[in-house]
């Protein structure tokens, strides 16, 4: 599969010369769409507890990384091997949410580690302004830095229905803000989303196409214990897709974006205890290797139907 799609991996071998592997990290500023004080719940297939990751909130964000740097030297010992490189993953919730000063002082660990090869900021489009721009803008001139950035949908109706918080302008101000200040831009989007279909899907890929983005997170809707979308799905409201319609998405979404984007996810990563739909997602080898078999079977690669530039 990798001859038809640009994927991640390679690209970073190429540029760091090595492994190199991610340290998820939680700087504690929680999301502005999970708020007490307003109401609002966080999007529909979000759990309370952020998904996914292993730091501590209410640990300083050096000791964590400090705590995830010493696992990665302590399993290459073990392995007779140097330690990777690590990447700054700052993963939870929404990592810009927070002032422009608690913002610096919690990637400054990252920038002055020795081992820490860049930063990884994960976010929402409404989670940035001046100040904290500013504050990326002079960490990314320091050290290698992308941004990720939640869109999930193109579609409006299915940005209301999910609880999103924002439009789709919103996400596409803040990634011409990000080209203006020379940051990478990489979309998170997700597959599956009640009341979609490939009409949909296919329309986001396009969206993000003409955005000339530098990459990509796609993920497959899962129903996760403690989400809203778990009640639907209780209830009968939501049904999942299939493994075939996943795959039949996907590969369509992939063919439609630029060859040159690099694809960071093509599959989500289920935590099997919280995981309650669909059943073949806790398998992601078999969800890849059902695209592989979908891209082969149409003789689809990366751009081929990307759409063209005036």
């Amino acid at each position: 599969m990798a001859r038809r799609l640009n994927l991640l991996g390679p690209w970073l071998r190429r540029v760091f010369g090595g492994v190199v592997v991610k340290i998820g990290l939680d700087p504690g500023f929680g999301c502005p769409n999970r708020d007490p004080r307003t109401g609002a719940g966080g999007c529909i297939f979000c759990p309370p507890t952020a998904y996914g990751h292993h730091a501590r909130p209410d640990e300083p964000v050096a000791e964590q990384l400090a705590r995830g740097l010493e696992r990665l030297r302590a399993r290459a010992r073990y392995f007779g091997r140097p330690a990777p490189l690590a990447l700054a993953y700052y993963q939870a919730y929404s990592s810009t949410n927070a002032s422009a000063p608690r913002l610096a002082q919690a990637l400054a660990p990252a920038l002055q580690a020795p081992g820490v090869g860049g930063l990884i900021v994960s976010t929402r489009p409404d989670c940035l302004d001046g100040p904290r721009w500013d504050v990326l803008e002079q960490a990314a001139a320091r050290a290698p830095l992308w941004l990720e950035l939640g869109l999930q949908s193109a579609h409006a109706p299915s940005l209301a229905a999910m609880g999103r918080g924002h439009d789709v302008a919103c996400f596409d101000a803040a990634v011409a803000q990000a080209r203006q200040r020379g940051l990478d831009v990489v979309a998170h989007v997700v597959l599956g989303l009640p009341g979609e279909d490939l009409t949909h899907t296919n329309a986001t890929a396009e969206h993000l196409a003409g955005l000339g983005l530098w990459g990509v997170k796609i993920h497959n809707l899962m129903v996760l214990e403690g989400a809203r979308l778990a009640r639907l799905w209780r209830d009968g409201r939501h049904q999942c897709w299939t493994l075939a319609q996943n795959a039949q998405a996907l590969a369509q979404f992939v063919a439609r974006l630029p060859a040159a984007t690099l694809i960071h996810r093509l599959a989500a990563d289920p935590r099997g205890e919280r995981l309650l739909a669909p059943d073949w997602a806790r398998d992601k080898n078999h969800v890849l290797a059902a695209l592989a078999d979908e891209l082969e079977r149409l003789d689809l690669h990366q751009g081929d139907l990307c759409p063209k530039r005036p």
